[in-house]
């Protein structure tokens, strides 16, 4: 059986969903939900043969999907009610540590990132989801965050920078990764 049968059997119809929108070229997204096309508005497009051509690629996702379905079962959800005074006592802890300081820290509801720093403002943003993650990953994105504070991207220096502090940060980062699957079927249900 090849790919594009395997893809058929796993997605029924109603799992193949096509988004028209003002996009230039055809682009596929595999998620919990199914499988996503999104198509030009003006463009007549054979979904069929799109999904067809990127059929292996589609299965490799759809085996990553289930691989993380399984994985995330196991990790909890928390309900930290002092998110705000938690990442504020992490940030003075760093602060002091890698001599560097925010001007402003705030909490919005994200939905791609745990948290973000813009540098030439000094602002640092996190995610108020942060509340559901166990206490060691929020002390770990707070370090992320304020490590952006010397280092803007994510090259060698700044990785460097982050073992320094959390030598078990490569985990951590697939922990997270972990953590927004399990809080997208979490707000599913």
């Amino acid at each position: 059986m090849n790919s594009f049968q395997l893809i058929r059997e796993v997605f029924i119809e109603e799992k193949i969903i096509v988004h028209k929108r003002n996009v230039k070229y055809p682009r596929i997204e595999v998620t919990f939900e199914g499988i996503k096309v999104i198509v030009p508005l003006k463009k007549n497009v054979d979904v069929e043969s799109i999904i067809k051509k990127h059929s292996k690629w589609i299965y490799k996702k759809i085996v990553l999907l289930n691989k993380y379905r399984e994985e995330i079962k196991n990790l909890s959800l928390y309900n930290h009610t002092s998110l705000n005074e938690m990442i504020l006592q992490y940030i003075d802890e760093y602060a002091e540590k890698l001599k560097v300081k925010p001007n402003k820290i705030l909490f919005k509801k994200m939905k791609a990132r745990w948290g973000s720093c813009h540098i030439k403002n000094k602002v640092l943003i996190f995610n108020k989801a942060l509340r559901y993650l166990p206490e060691d990953l929020i002390q770990y994105v707070v370090l992320h965050e304020m490590a952006h504070l010397i280092v803007p991207n994510h090259s060698k220096n700044f990785r460097d920078l982050i073992c320094q502090f959390d030598k078990k940060a490569h985990e951590k980062e697939n922990l997270l990764k972990l953590y927004a699957y399990k809080l997208l079927c979490y707000s599913e249900d």
